[in-house]
């Protein structure tokens, strides 16, 4: 007994016997509304399934194949596995035949079970002529090694054949990936009193239990799951290959709209893509600009077409183009769609999607167009590469992976062996940060021209940058990817021996303060002077004024009090400096204080203490309680609990 999960479309021209013998098989009718009852053929997707000798089952698509159903017939072979091509013996191969072949073809399928029917209605000869003209019909494609199986669904004769054939077939279909993404179209949508609104479709991809939440796509609308159903029965998980209806909490029928697909995370939308196209229709050519009707999975859509590496595109032919969109889809890599003139009434080919994501190629330019071709080969690190260079910023490899749906594991081999000579990448220890070559050159670059402009300015500062202002090099709001990128090209340039850390700032290696004699008799006069001040604010005019005998430019007297504030001799508070003699004498008179008064101080009695002025007392309480040393009630400054008694420079006293 096989444990498979396989779905069977139906194909063919109208009136040939597909739902009939479906019928036959299952003892299900898949014409299920009134209109097709009244004309006779099938309009809408029928969808069964059949319990095998083996005692398994299959999930069963049943299209209409009636040209004007066509857009149908496309949403519901976008989920099956293999196709059982219904030819009526009587009739043969008809336009139908040939279109839904084509349409086959082009989405991929890959195996198939021929079945001529209403053999009842023909003698022995034309049966035989029948056959050989299918054998002849299939010989190129897909099917020419398929069975062909004869059948009656008046007489029942070779059901029981078919069902055996059937069961082969299956054992020769490798099953669907149930890893990655759950990925459904909703191709049927409606709503049960008692229940609810139900969901149906062919699951593309990946599983899903009842406990989880799915996403309603487009729109990232999360619903719950009340209940599964496959085939008919309640279970606990689906997965690819499987028919499914889905009981969700949350969504009503009015809210649905074509092309929508149910996922088990959230999928970015596209209303551009890149992808491979070929015509199939004969005396059909496509030019430069083209618009047709695009069926991707549910989706119907009229978009238009622009070639990028051909200028004509004829029958048999196959080129790269870019598709535009009326609205957002949900599409992903390796999709195969349809494209059938813009009037409906004619198939003219497919294609597969190569780069659901591209950037607008606004105009065919060569370089651009062999990048295109690359990621068109399908080679993975190709594909990685190409989601690296097309992102003004670093991308994470979870990031590419999501995109590509696959699992972050997959891709390591290929970033550590095969990645193209003009991406590299940096490791932390849960991500690895993949960024255009010249994109790293470039942020280095800027981050060392950055620092030697920094230690021009200001070449009697030990410390250089910090890490936040380094961030402004990015020219964008910061955020977690950003400062990845940013510690991981330090932490290079570090190990490079271009830059080092000092006091949690970044200098260059090459950066060291060097004080002549001339120097240091200026900042020893400049010291002097503001601790001479003593027990005032003195703002940088008047301190520049102060020293005008010394001749020190301004440009040098703001190197010097920048030094002396790193160094802790002065600080800046509020634009005006202040010696931190004065300032640490305050500071131990004030706790001594606020020690011995609990009811604390005002402005008043602090002023009188330090015997200054008000707006010195004010600085420095506002100061103080910046510093954690006080916290201000009212008119009155506390100290702060489990204070320890340090100086201004952080050492314990």
């Amino acid at each position: 007994m096989t444990d498979k999960h396989i779905i069977m479309g139906t194909a063919g021209h109208v009136d040939h016997g597909k739902t009939s013998l479906i019928r036959a098989l299952t003892g299900f009718d898949c014409d299920t509304h009134k209109q097709e009852k009244e004309r006779g053929i099938t309009m809408n997707l029928g969808f069964t399934h059949l319990e095998l000798p083996d005692g398994s089952s299959v999930g069963i698509v049943d299209v209409p194949g009636h040209a004007d159903f066509i857009k149908t017939m496309v949403s519901g072979a976008c989920g099956i596995d293999f196709v059982m091509l219904v030819i009526a013996a009587d009739e043969g191969i008809m336009p139908q035949t040939e279109e839904h072949l084509q349409i086959m073809k082009t989405l991929g399928i890959q195996y198939g079970i021929i079945v001529l029917t209403k053999i009842d209605l023909v003698d022995k000869d034309l049966l035989e002529m029948a056959t050989e003209e299918v054998e002849t019909f299939v010989k190129d494609s897909f099917l020419k090694d398929a069975p062909v199986v004869k059948v009656s669904s008046e007489t029942n004769q070779g059901l029981d054949e078919l069902a055996q054939t059937i069961t082969d077939i299956i054992q020769k279909i490798p099953q669907r990936n149930f890893e990655g993404t759950f990925r459904m179209y909703a191709d049927r949508v409606f709503s049960r009193e008692g229940f609810g609104t139900i969901v149906n479709g062919s699951i593309l991809s990946g599983s899903i239990t009842k406990e989880r939440m799915v996403f309603l796509l487009p729109g990232k609308r999360e619903l719950r799951i009340r209940k599964i159903e496959h085939h008919g029965k309640e279970v606990e998980k689906v997965s690819a290959g499987d028919r499914a209806s889905f009981n969700l909490v949350g969504f009503k029928q009015k809210d649905f709209r074509r092309g929508m697909v149910l996922s088990d995370r959230p999928i970015k939308e596209t209303n551009l893509v890149d992808a491979k196209i070929t015509v199939f229709q004969k005396d059909v050519k496509l030019g430069l600009w083209n618009q047709v009707i695009f069926l991707l999975g549910t989706n119907r859509l009229m978009a238009r077409i622009h070639l990028l590496d051909e200028d004509v595109l004829e029958n048999r032919k196959t080129c790269l183009a870019q598709v535009y969109l009326p609205k957002p889809i949900i599409a992903q890599y390796e999709d195969k769609f349809i494209i059938r003139n813009s009037s409906g009434n004619l198939t003219l080919g497919g294609g597969q999607i190569i780069d659901p994501y591209p950037l607008h190629h606004r105009r065919r330019r060569d370089a651009q167009i062999e990048i295109v071709r690359k990621i068109s080969s399908g080679k993975l690190h190709e594909l990685v590469a190409a989601e690296v260079r097309k992102s003004a910023l670093p991308v994470t490899h979870k990031e590419v992976a999501s995109k590509l749906d696959l699992t972050p594991d997959e891709l390591i081999d290929v970033i550590f062996r095969q990645l193209p000579g003009d991406i590299i990448f940096y490791q932390s220890k849960d991500r690895i940060l993949l960024l255009m070559k010249k994109f790293n050159t470039a942020m280095q670059n800027k981050i060392l021209t950055d620092l030697q402009e920094f230690h021009k300015k200001h070449p009697l500062k030990e410390t250089g940058k910090t890490f936040n202002e380094l961030l402004g090099i990015f020219g964008i709001q910061p955020e977690e990817k950003t400062k990845l990128t940013l510690k991981l090209i330090l932490q290079n340039l570090e190990e490079e021996g271009k830059i080092k850390q000092v006091k949690q700032t970044w200098t260059l290696v090459s950066h060291d303060v060097r004080l002549d004699d001339r120097t240091k008799i200026k900042i020893e006069n400049v010291n002097t002077y503001l601790k001479s001040v003593g027990n005032n604010f003195i703002d940088l005019n008047t301190i520049f004024l102060n020293m005008q005998k010394e001749e020190m430019s301004e440009k040098k007297l703001n190197q010097i009090l920048s030094y002396l504030t790193d160094k802790k001799e002065i600080y800046f508070i509020q634009m005006k400096y202040i010696h931190a003699d004065f300032l640490e004498e305050a500071k131990e008179l004030l706790i001594d204080h606020l020690k011995q008064n609990k009811e604390g101080i005002t402005v008043a009695q602090f002023r009188d203490m330090i015997r200054g002025n008000r707006n010195t007392a004010l600085l420095l309480l506002e100061f103080f309680d910046g510093e954690n040393l006080t916290k201000r009630k009212g008119n009155y400054r506390f100290l702060k609990k489990k204070i320890v008694r340090k100086d201004l420079a952080g050492q314990e006293r």
